[in-house]
């Protein structure tokens, strides 16, 4: 099966994969952006978005998912672009296949393991969820924050919602293969190879999930790696900062 995707624009071909619980459509601003001189292609990884459930799950399949995408399409030498899971995806995928990506871009995540148990507990709220008495959005960000204390966390899981062929609302992701392969796509750490071609590392001032003392593990991965700052943003730097990450996205791709 072939991945789900919105394609925009022509040109150099550049791949986005999403967060995890997330979807191509979150990344819409920046194909808008970009389209006009890339052709820029928001894939719904599996279990998210539009993409087909499996409660198979990790990032040697995902690889695999990507591999067919990129074949399906006959796609040449894509530029690959991930952020947090999604950039995880493609670290793993540029080990497997060095020869495939012309440049990646990992936006604010690390190739090493995670122990943080904030998205365990965030699981165990979604999980706690009951689409038939939580008829809007607005009833989710209410129950949720009870579990949730961070505003736009609990608004993200709000837009992660549609409303199925019954008119009930329900997310777009598929909870239980999300869960049952939670602790390779986090807890453990990316490796098995090695990518020669020119990468570019982008962290948040204000997160932990990229922080300088990594970098010289990630250059033994990764050697040809940049590392660039965004100032004013968090983990969804794309976001906060859109502005200053286009301009440092942009300043990599024309080099």
């Amino acid at each position: 099966m072939i991945l789900h995707s919105k394609i925009f624009g022509k040109g150099i071909t550049i791949l986005v994969l999403h967060g995890l619980f997330g979807n191509g459509d979150n990344w819409t601003s920046f194909a808008e952006k970009f389209s006009k001189y890339y052709e820029i292609h928001l894939l719904d990884i599996r279990n998210h978005g539009n993409s087909f459930h499996s409660e198979k799950m990790n990032y040697d399949i995902i690889s695999e998912d990507i591999l067919e995408y990129i074949c399906y399409y006959k796609l040449d030498h894509p530029i690959l672009l991930g952020h947090s899971m999604g950039g995880r995806a493609v670290m793993k995928f540029s080990m497997k296949y060095p020869l495939i990506p012309k440049k990646i871009i990992i936006v604010d995540i690390s190739p090493n393991a995670y122990k943080n148990t904030e998205n365990e507990n965030i699981i165990c709220a979604l999980k706690n969820v009951d689409f038939h008495c939580i008829k809007t959005r607005n009833d989710l960000v209410l129950f949720l924050k009870k579990w949730i204390l961070d505003k736009k966390i609990r608004s993200f899981f709000s837009k992660c919602t549609y409303r199925n062929k019954n008119g009930k609302l329900s997310f777009r992701f598929f909870l239980t293969g999300i869960e049952k392969n939670y602790k390779s796509l986090i807890q453990e750490d990316i490796k098995g190879g090695v990518y020669n071609g020119p990468t570019l590392f982008l962290r948040g001032e204000y997160s932990n999930y990229l922080l300088p003392k990594e970098y010289d593990s990630i250059i033994k991965l990764f050697p040809k790696s940049i590392f660039v700052t965004i100032k004013k943003s968090n983990h969804w730097i794309h976001i906060d900062n859109p502005l200053s990450f286009y301009e440092e996205v942009d300043f990599f791709l024309k080099k």
